[in-house]
């Protein structure tokens, strides 16, 4: 049968595609069966899998404008099974004041376009900041993401338009919570959101973890559009090393739309 050999495998990707192999939970496949693993090759610490090749995909137009709801329910699955593992790592830090003065350095060094609505929008989100803080770190960042969510990880066993999808490239898997996943996802069409067919990306996750029976707290929009802030906010930051002007003014937009909705 058609296989894929990969190696080396991370050892977070690795233990992520046995944990969610068929034979661990009772749901719809979430990852490409497994043939064979180890952890050694000739003498050497490397990590190898021998797995099923998935012979349509990655997900895109062919399905039709199915393929974010096949995504999003190999998310929910995701989600369900990994649920099953206690969260035995602290959530990534991240240093949001240090980003917010990076970006304010990158709008001045790159000269970009909209500097004096850049400048405005850090500025007002440093001074709340303070006061917004608590509620992202205090969030239940007890569970599992997948870390790196989007349709170019996902493929299909059938021909399009059918599912379901399976998801991998699971090296990123990380605690924390499912708005990361969710906003991530939605992040990456933010200039270009009629690729998302409409569909509220954040509110199709929650409804497939309700479906699932998993917590999903009443603040979640306020988490959203913390999320989405700060990615927004980080954007300039990182403009020197993955340069994209569409993204970059579609950031502005989002920073400046959901800081006005956020109350401190």
């Amino acid at each position: 049968r058609p296989v894929v050999v990969k190696l080396p495998v991370p050892p977070q990707e690795l233990l992520w595609l046995q944990r969610l192999q068929p034979d661990q939970h009772s749901l719809d496949p979430i990852v490409p069966e497994l043939h064979a693993v180890g952890r050694k090759l000739g003498g050497y610490d490397l990590a190898w899998a021998v797995m099923e090749r998935l012979p349509h995909g990655p997900l895109d137009t062919a399905w039709n404008g199915a393929e974010l709801t096949l995504l999003v329910e190999a998310a929910g699955r995701f989600y369900a099974a990994s649920d099953r593992y206690a969260a035995d790592a602290p959530p990534r830090t991240e240093d949001w004041p240090g980003i917010f003065k990076r970006s304010r350095e990158a709008v001045r060094r790159h000269e970009l376009p909209h500097a004096q609505r850049w400048n405005a929008g850090l500025k007002s989100l440093q001074k709340k900041w303070k006061k917004l803080a608590p509620a992202w770190e205090h969030r239940d960042a007890d569970h599992w993401c997948h870390g790196d969510l989007h349709l170019g990880n996902a493929m299909t066993r059938q021909p399009p338009p059918h599912g379901p999808a399976l998801v991998f490239d699971l090296a990123n898997v990380r605690v924390g919570h499912w708005v990361e996943d969710a906003v991530y996802l939605e992040h990456l069409y933010w200039a270009h959101p009629r690729h998302l067919n409409g569909h509220d990306v954040v509110k199709l996750i929650q409804r497939q973890r309700k479906q699932h029976s998993l917590p999903a707290e009443p603040d979640w929009p306020r988490l959203a559009d913390l999320r989405r802030t700060l990615l927004a906010a980080a954007a300039p930051a990182q403009h020197a090393t993955r340069p994209n002007p569409e993204h970059l003014e579609a950031a502005l937009h989002t920073l400046e739309q959901t800081l006005a909705r956020l109350k401190t």
